[in-house]
């Protein structure tokens, strides 16, 4: 070997697929790791290529043939990072998959935690992105450091968690909890301390980031409008309802718990409808307590509480714009029934005509008028005005648009 040429610092071991095959890489470097992450696009040139039995490598499942590259080396090897939008919808289709067909090896994240796990060969789990962990590091049994994050998984039969190590973790940076869908083929199962099941990444295991096919696209479809349901706040749509006319019309009609849900099961699909229902509402209020906004865009998927209005993401170290934590109420009821106060989703409006005050002067109440302010609303008889949001909009939600006391 030449003075003038590079040696390698270290690897990256790599198993990189189009639609129909894949191949094994094992791609050095002379100096920094190329910043690779998980579901990137590549393109790859080489002129040398084997199969598992001329490298005395064990056969991974899927592998076809395997390659060594070192480019900046070996003049013959090239790597290029596709890092534009045009190229998003090249090499989305899962391996062996066939349109009109299922894709063989595909299990429920429940199965696979309760056996499929054990001796399946080819196993696939599709699943989304639920929340991001902050980065955490351990030290391994030989004295040195590694780096981790736990990212949590779903799908309509269960959750768990997915360990993410060393460079794995930039991957994460781009996922979006509650959209983001991933195809894990191979995965590897560990056993946590409290005796949950948690996913690995294994040298065999291949990862498909925002795969194309149609259980990918029905599990988006599921985990957005689940995210919807289960969000504490939500955008609500402007311009929909009058509800100034709902509160001081001449016609003002006013509804028992039971009969507005007899009458949301029934018009659902209705968008426009106002109610102001008579409710004696139990209040608990003991501090001001604040929770994260579960939007995607805006936090990690992992819930924050703090006594301000923003306050850095525990994850990522953002800025996340909190909001009034709707839990603070505890339960609304009436004679006929009761509802949890989380379960809906309050407007701004509604938030300063029960505190008498601005939302952001919330955070600044003393002890004193906490206190004060739980007894006033303890057993209080109100009113509330609410409408209804169709599924698209916010998972099919009633919304507070106004109170009356």
């Amino acid at each position: 070997m030449s003075p003038k040429q590079p040696k390698a610092t270290g690897f990256h071991s790599l198993i990189v697929k189009d639609d129909l095959a894949a191949i094994s890489i094992k791609l050095y470097f002379a100096h920094d790791p190329y910043p690779l992450k998980l579901g990137q696009l590549l393109s790859i040139w080489t002129v040398f290529i084997s199969d598992h039995a001329k490298i005395g490598n064990q056969a991974l499942p899927s592998v076809a043939v395997y390659a060594n590259m070192f480019p900046g080396r070996v003049t013959s090897d090239h790597v290029l990072i596709h890092t534009t939008s045009s190229t998003d919808s090249i090499c989305r289709a899962p391996l062996e998959y066939r349109k009109g067909q299922a894709l063989p090896g595909l299990m429920t994240l429940d199965a696979w935690l309760k056996g499929g796990h054990d001796g399946v060969t080819g196993a696939k789990i599709l699943v989304c992105v639920k929340s991001i962990g902050a980065r955490k590091t351990i030290q391994r049994k030989d004295g040195h450091d590694s780096d981790l994050a736990d990212v949590g998984i779903f799908d309509h039969t269960g959750e768990c968690k997915m360990t993410l190590w060393g460079g794995q973790m930039a991957s994460a940076q781009e996922w979006q909890p509650g959209s983001t869908i991933i195809l894990v083929n191979s995965p590897g199962y560990k056993l946590q301390y409290a005796g949950k099941g948690s996913v690995s990444i294994l040298h065999a295991t291949m990862i498909d980031v925002e795969p194309e096919f149609p259980d990918a696209e029905w599990l988006k479809k599921y985990a957005t409008a689940m995210t919807k349901r289960e969000s504490l706040k939500a955008d609500l749509p402007a311009g929909v309802w009058d509800v100034e006319s709902a509160e001081y019309g001449v016609v003002r009609m006013l509804f028992t718990l039971a009969e507005l849900d007899r009458w949301f099961e029934e018009h659902a699909h209705v968008f426009r409808m106002v109610h102001p229902p008579s409710l004696p509402s139990f209040a608990s209020v003991t501090l001001e307590t604040e929770e994260a906004d579960s939007n995607p865009s805006k936090s990690c998927g992992v819930p924050i509480y703090a006594n301000k209005p923003v306050t850095p993401c525990r994850s990522c170290s953002r800025p996340a714009s909190l909001f009034l934590n709707p839990g603070i109420l505890g339960n609304l009821l009436d004679e006929t029934g009761s509802i949890a106060s989380e379960k809906l989703l309050w407007s701004t409006r509604a938030w300063e005509q029960l505190f008498g005050r601005p939302v952001d002067e919330v955070t600044t109440m003393s002890d004193e008028e906490v206190r004060q302010f739980e007894q006033r609303v303890l057993w209080m008889r109100c009113h509330l005005v609410v409408g209804w949001a169709r599924e698209e909009v916010t998972g099919g939600r009633l919304a507070v648009l106004g109170i009356g006391m």
